[in-house]
């Protein structure tokens, strides 16, 4: 049970520490992709370590001879009781809540991002009808005297900018403009962005999930004003962002990711200041700290689990000290 243990508590700590430090930290702010990396990772690690916690503590309980679980294969643990002894049932809660999580989260997941899909397909279908396409910059113009542009992402993505936007924005600006927003489509943000807003539909506001979707709908944005000020330079950006409206057209759908958005005047803000990248060592060694907080649950649940596997589907695994039965009155 030492594994479960480890592993709720690497869930605690990931849901209470873990996020209070992210979000106070300020390093984020000068590098953004890593940013979304670590919440995403931090995330998954969590719903991992639950799942993972729950089956430990039912392969463990088994093996020990305190739940049933006899494999109906080459290989049994003759301990294991046909009858739920009192930590039988509490190796069972463990087994329903493991299920219980992944059930909920896989279906918040496929309905979170079907609905987006659908939305999405609805908006574009619309643009068809009272957008015009301007090949020359490559996006849909709508007739609308706010000053405003957007990208409705995915598979048929399209950057949509209104009138009141080309006649706002000076050449320079606007080309800023749409960088931004091809940074949204090329990095795909719109799946982090889904993906979080899936889990707070999962688990409902509990602080650690509300919190990666608060923060990833501004990593997103500062992620694709980076990507625009290395082509068109930091002030033209803030100055674009600064001439958009902070809002999209009344009626623009939610699933949008607009250059006016999320804290238009902190992003212009932290463009004029200028920002040190963290350079390239400090954000290599960013990304192996979230991949290793992400696979943390994985390596230390994953040699008992795979073992449990084996031991009930393949007669060569007899031999292994964890397919040995520890039953009362036997040496292990």
């Amino acid at each position: 049970m030492i594994v479960t243990l480890l592993l709720l508590g690497h869930a605690l700590l990931l849901a209470t520490a873990g996020t209070a430090a992210l979000r106070r930290a300020g390093w984020p702010s000068r590098a953004p992709r890593l940013a979304i990396a670590a919440w995403l990772g931090m995330s998954a690690s969590i719903v991992g370590s639950l799942i993972l916690a729950g089956l430990n503590a039912t392969t463990a309980a088994t093996r020990a001879g305190v739940a049933p679980g006899r494999c109906y294969g080459p290989v049994h643990w003759p301990c294991a009781p046909d009858a739920f002894s009192e930590m039988g049932v509490l190796a069972a809660t463990g087994a329903v809540a493991a299920l219980a999580v992944t059930a909920r989260v896989t279906w918040c997941l496929i309905a979170e991002f079907r609905t987006a899909a659908r939305e999405r397909g609805l908006r574009l279908d619309a643009l068809a009808l009272v957008g015009r396409a301007d090949t020359r910059l490559g996006v849909t113009v709508v007739d609308h005297a706010t000053a405003a542009a957007y990208c409705v992402p995915g598979r048929r993505g399209r950057i949509v900018v209104t009138s009141g936007a080309l006649a706002a924005l000076d050449d320079a600006q606007l080309t800023a403009v749409l960088a931004h927003e091809r940074a949204h489509l090329r990095q795909r943000h719109h799946l982090a962005l889904t993906a979080s807003q899936a889990l707070v539909r999962a688990f409902g506001p509990l602080p650690p999930f509300t919190t990666a979707r608060e923060q990833l709908a501004f990593l997103v944005e500062l992620a694709a004003d980076d990507a625009a000020a290395k082509r068109s330079g930091r002030l033209t950006v803030a100055e674009s962002l600064l001439t958009l409206s902070g809002t999209v057209p009344a009626g623009t759908p939610v699933p949008v990711l607009a250059a006016g958005g999320s804290a238009t005047g902190a992003r212009a803000r932290r463009l004029i200041a200028g920002t040190r990248p963290l350079g390239p060592v400090r954000t290599l060694l960013g990304f192996a700290v979230a991949a290793a907080v992400l696979t943390a649950p994985l390596a230390a649940a994953g040699p008992v689990l795979t073992t449990a596997v084996a031991c009930c589907g393949s007669s060569s695994a007899a031999g292994h000290v964890l397919c040995t039965p520890i039953c009362p009155g036997q040496a292990a």
